[in-house]
């Protein structure tokens, strides 16, 4: 059974709830706790679909810590909604690696997953700003599973971003291929709820490392 209901969704399946309507900018929806999430609605890959962002402030962290966390298999189920599985496929370049995520929704329906490809240029770690970029990929490191729908079309990055001595500013933003339409009115809040909560435990895990 291939249609999700948004109600359990994670912070890459929320992007797959679409109704279409036309924007170019983003739209701050929530701020709270030094965490703004924002939305925009975009052609990508022939569908106007919804593009996520989120700005948040972490404290005492470094670029190379978000690396750290974002490679960490053990701590990837911790902030990110709903994941059943998180796994790293390392490659020879350590700016270059490869993410799986394994999404548990309830049965009937089917569980959900996305392979992803991770890049950053090393000489921006140090640097006032670094982007870690990430796309959708195929691969035969994490082929597709049965009975598990493979989302699509993902594409996006986190933006590290040096405000001080003691503090980081980090944007994240995402967007992946059109899934389904159901009513905004549903869907939106739903939406909103998953990447708050997941940017609010990536924040924490953060700070815990320094």
């Amino acid at each position: 059974m291939k249609t999700v209901l948004p109600y359990f969704a994670p912070l890459i399946l929320a992007l797959m709830f679409i109704n279409v309507c036309s924007a170019s900018d983003f739209e701050l929806i929530k701020a709270e706790r030094n965490i703004s999430l924002y939305e925009r609605w975009v052609k990508h890959n022939g569908h106007t679909v919804r593009e996520l962002k989120a700005d948040f402030i972490v404290k005492a962290v470094s670029a190379q810590d978000v690396v750290a966390l974002l490679k960490n298999p053990a701590k990837g189920p911790r902030w990110n909604t709903n994941a059943r599985n998180y796994k790293i496929a390392y490659t020879s370049n350590d700016a270059v690696w490869l993410t799986y995520v394994r999404y548990k929704i309830p049965w009937p329906m089917d569980d959900q997953d996305c392979s992803l490809k991770y890049s950053f240029n090393k000489s921006d770690l140090n640097s006032p700003v670094c982007n870690i970029y990430f796309e959708g990929v195929d691969t035969e490191k994490f082929p597709v599973v049965k009975n598990v729908t493979r989302i699509t079309g993902t594409r996006g990055k986190w933006v590290v971003q040096k405000v001080n001595n003691e503090s980081l500013k980090i944007t994240y933003q995402i967007v992946t291929d059109k899934s389904a339409s159901v009513p905004r009115w549903v869907s939106d809040p739903i939406i909103h709820d998953n990447l708050f909560k997941t940017i609010t435990e990536f924040r924490k895990l953060l700070e815990q490392t320094s």
